[in-house]
């Protein structure tokens, strides 16, 4: 069982606790994804990973912050499938209108944004050094531990 049908299995308040999206956001991720994996394969190739299971893993990833490595030991998939599928789902959700983040002159208007931008003064911070008393426990050699390749 994969990480989609055990998510199917879930109630609507778990669904959303485990992936972070409710299911009808899911859903509707599902259908755009659906969509150019059909454009992709249209003339055949490779199947690879299923669309639901390319989405499970990247909201999984989104998610927890895990580790490639981790998940593929969840999984039983090589970590490599597993961050094409998430940078898969990530450029196709990009590219939808629905999912595109406005651009950063948009989002930051003069007068029609709500976000206050805070500057910090942090010159006057004092520069950390090393203490006068760094030499009893540093001679200030670097040590050649590579060998020489010349003959």
């Amino acid at each position: 069982m994969n990480a989609y049908e055990k998510l199917e299995k879930l109630d609507d308040k778990e669904f959303k606790r485990i992936t972070g999206v409710p299911r009808a956001v899911f859903n509707e991720m599902l259908e755009v994804l659906k969509i150019e994996y059909g454009e992709e394969h249209r003339e055949g190739g490779q199947p690879g990973l299923a669309v639901e299971l390319r989405l499970t893993l990247a909201l999984e990833y989104w998610r927890e912050y895990r580790t490639y490595e981790h998940m593929a030991n969840d999984h039983q998939i090589s970590k490599s499938v597993i961050n094409r599928a998430v940078l898969w789902v990530e450029n196709v959700l990009i590219r939808t209108p629905e999912y595109k983040l406005p651009e950063l002159k948009e989002r930051f208007k003069p007068g029609e944004s709500e976000i206050k931008i805070v500057i910090a003064d942090v010159t006057e911070q004092p520069v950390e050094r090393p203490k006068h008393e760094q030499e009893k426990s540093y001679s200030g050699k670097k040590n050649n531990t590579r060998q020489s390749t010349k003959y």
